[in-house]
C-alpha cells in the first residue's frame, strides 16, 4: 500500500466523524436531544485515533519524509499544517471542556460547544483539503521505491503502537455505524 493511500483513508474516516459534529453541532443550536454517549464516542475517536495515530503519522513520518526532497514551498505548507495540528488540539480540548461541564448539568455552554464543534470542524476540513490536493500528489510523484517502503513501515508501526488492531476495528465499527446512520458523508470534505 502508498502512504498516500494509508492517509487519504484515515482522511475519509475522519471526513465521517467531522459530518457526525456538524449534525451534533446543528441539534444542539436548535434544541433538539443531544446524544452524549455519541459526543463521547467521537471524543474518543479524535484523542486516540485522529491525533495520537494520523496526526503522529503525518508529523513523525510523511512531513519529515517530504522535507528531506528540499522543495522550496513544502517547509512553509508543513509548518502551516502542524500549526493546525496545534489548533485543532487546543479546540479539541476546549470541546472536553465545554462537554464536561454540559454533562455537570449546564446546559448554558451548548451554544458554544457548538461552536468550538464547528471551528474544530472547519480547521479539519482544511487541513484535509491541503494535504489530499497538494502534498500527497507531490508524495506520489517525489517518494522512490526505498522511500515508500520505509515511510510505509513507519505508519503501520504508528498505528500498531498508538492504536492497535482492536481498536482499530472498533473505529471501523463505529465509523460504519455513523456512516449508515447519518449519510454524513454526502456532504463531506472528501475530494
Amino acid at each position: 500500500m502508498k502512504p498516500t493511500t494509508d492517509i487519504k483513508g484515515e482522511h475519509y474516516a475522519i471526513t465521517i466523524i467531522l459530518g457526525a459534529m456538524k449534525k451534533l453541532a446543528h441539534d444542539m443550536r436548535i434544541g433538539k436531544f443531544i446524544d452524549s454517549y455519541r459526543i463521547v464516542q467521537i471524543l474518543d475517536f479524535l484523542h486516540t485515533f485522529s491525533e495520537r495515530c494520523h496526526t503522529e503519522k503525518e508529523e513523525k513520518c510523511l512531513f519529515p519524509a517530504l522535507l528531506e526532497y528540499d522543495i522550496p514551498w513544502t517547509a512553509d505548507t508543513i509548518n502551516q499544517l502542524t500549526d493546525e495540528h496545534k489548533l485543532a488540539h487546543d479546540y479539541l480540548n476546549e470541546i472536553d471542556t465545554l462537554f464536561d461541564e454540559y454533562l455537570s448539568g449546564n446546559a448554558q455552554v451548548l451554544k458554544s460547544l457548538s461552536a468550538s464543534m464547528m471551528n474544530y470542524v472547519v480547521i479539519e476540513e482544511r487541513h484535509i483539503k491541503i494535504v489530499d490536493n497538494v502534498l500527497l500528489p507531490l508524495c506520489d510523484k517525489v517518494f522512490d521505491t526505498e522511500k515508500l517502503k520505509f515511510v510505509v513501515a513507519d505508519l503501520k508501526k504508528i498505528q500498531d503502537q498508538n492504536v492497535g488492531h482492536i481498536k482499530h476495528l472498533e473505529y471501523y465499527k463505529f465509523l460504519t455505524l455513523l456512516y449508515t446512520e447519518n449519510d454524513v458523508v454526502s456532504e463531506s470534505v472528501y475530494y
